[in-house]
């Protein structure tokens, strides 16, 4: 039996840009809810698919308030400012902001403002790229009591009570660095596929429509609710029985490389696509100097090297990293640069020019991908149980775990040619020992292009000690509903997590 998110993507996302769903807890518990537009569907600037639409309703068509915070994540005491504003052709609204920490089971409310009138701001045809520049609605909010973990907030109107549901999201980063695990969300992905203002990073090999830069400051479809929310609610329910869990995004490993160093196991979360090059090198330095374990819950990951910048910040404030500049098949103009390591900057794919290919990182690497809204839910079978992770699953070679290949799937050897991606004298990353990676679960999908593909989840122990587990599924967390796939899972988690194991 099929254990998969029972609400279908476009349906919640019109659910939620309707204002129609009344309950908040529901509101910020149902997962399931998409990115706008996915590389998948060959959107441009301003579409969904082929059919042109406002850059303002690209992805909630029914949205009343739209709204968006100056930070992806933050300790507790630091100020969050949230902005918003009426779409065009709403009248303005009196509204309150509410703000839910999403744990094991319903979502809990920490902090709702006072009510607060918000109207129409417009937005320029860069708002994609910098922003459309809105004044704080709400500025300076205390978030001193708010415990850390990860958040959502829904947009409330005074009159009627209707609420623009998971209006924006945000990490509340543990100061202590206490947990046993960090969950580093793929923040980044989140907005490489965020068309609002006008254009997104898509669609590839598109250079005359495709955006090379993107911003966090504007509103951002709550594609944390497609799969992480998954990942976080059982993550949550682990949490006290394994030392704890603490949250960060992609820039705060960019900004700060030693900031994993505490945490016996890391986590990235399900579609972490878009890493800079000093995060590579952070979790390069993880897994083949430190010896610390590390585990990929979903596909796709570090695929495009991107850099960071904050082109509305005053001179020599600290770096929040608001921009994300990729010019993937485009002409990066750092390459024109003398130096030795401009090889090295280039933000195109991470195995192109054989730089660093992500299968010497993660064990495997993308190979192709089908369409979300598709049919399709290719399972992952059981390929081994001769280890401890599989004790208490009740498999046998050969089982169903859970149909969570896709949307888009890893293996070692994706152009299938033995080379691994990796290029002697070119490569900047040692191979991993073919020998070394163990297949845990194997499964079979049929591309967009009609093309067979194996999707492959694999564990290897690096040369310093690290034990590194690639799920190869970007549904991977999907499976959670299902117990033997979880009791594998909570085996895998307590066996990396154990402090000084």
């Amino acid at each position: 039996m099929s254990h998969w998110p029972s609400i279908p993507r476009r349906l919640l996302l019109r659910l939620a840009g309707a204002g129609l769903v009344a309950s908040p807890a529901a509101a910020a518990a149902q997962p399931g809810a998409a990115r706008p537009v996915s590389a998948s569907e060959g959107a441009g600037p301003g579409t969904v698919g082929a059919a042109p639409v406002d850059p303002w309703t690209v992805f909630f068509a029914g949205q009343r308030i739209w709204a968006y915070a100056d930070r992806v994540s933050f300790e507790p005491g630091e100020p969050l400012n949230v902005m918003m504003a009426a779409g065009p052709g709403q009248p303005s609204r009196r509204v309150r902001l509410e703000v839910f920490r999403i744990g094991a089971a319903d979502p809990t409310p920490v902090w709702t403002s006072d009510f607060v009138d918000v109207g129409y701001h417009g937005a320029t045809a860069s708002g994609a790229a910098i922003g459309p520049g809105w004044p704080p609605a709400l500025g300076a909010i205390d978030t001193r009591a708010w415990p850390p973990g990860c958040y959502s907030a829904d947009v409330v109107e005074q009159t009627t009570a209707t609420r623009d549901v998971k209006a924006a999201q945000w990490i509340v980063k543990n100061p202590k660095r206490s947990g046993a695990v960090l969950a580093r969300l793929g923040t980044n992905t989140y907005q490489a596929y965020n068309p609002w203002g006008g254009h997104s990073l898509y669609p590839n090999g598109d250079d005359e429509t495709r955006g090379l830069i993107v911003t966090y400051d504007r509103p951002t479809p709550p594609a944390f609710f497609e799969y992480d929310v998954w990942l976080v609610q059982w993550l949550e329910a682990l949490a006290a029985s394994i030392g704890g869990v603490d949250y960060a995004a992609n820039f705060d490993i960019h900004a700060d490389p030693g900031f994993m160093d505490p945490y016996p196991l890391v986590i990235t979360g399900s579609h972490d696509e878009y890493w800079s090059g000093e995060e590579f090198a952070a979790f390069q330095r993880r897994i083949f100097t430190r010896g610390a374990n590390t585990a990929f819950f979903g596909a796709n990951t570090a695929y495009c090297q991107v850099r960071y910048a904050d082109l509305n910040a005053a001179p020599g404030s600290v770096a929040q990293g608001r921009q994300i500049v990729c010019f993937k098949t485009s002409s990066d103009p750092i390459a024109r640069r003398a130096a030795a390591d401009a090889d090295l900057l280039v933000t195109s794919n991470f195995r192109d020019r054989a730089r660093r290919p992500e299968t010497m990182l993660l064990g495997g690497a993308y190979q192709s991908w089908f369409e979300t809204t598709g049919p399709q839910q290719p399972p992952y079978l059981v390929a081994r149980t001769d280890l401890p992770l599989f004790d208490g699953a009740g498999w046998k070679v050969g089982d169903t775990a859970a149909p969570v290949v896709g949307y888009e799937w890893d293996n070692r050897d994706p152009d299938g040619d033995g080379a691994r991606l990796w290029a002697a004298g070119r490569s900047h990353i040692p191979p991993i020992d073919p020998a070394a990676i163990q297949v845990l679960f194997r499964g079979q999908a049929i591309d967009a292009d009609g093309k067979p593909g194996l999707a492959e989840a694999t564990l290897y122990r690096s040369p310093a000690g690290a034990q590194v587990f690639n799920a190869g599924a970007v549904r991977w967390a999907w499976g959670f509903t299902n117990p033997p796939f979880r009791r594998f899972n909570e085996n895998l988690v307590r066996a990396l997590s154990r402090r000084g194991g």
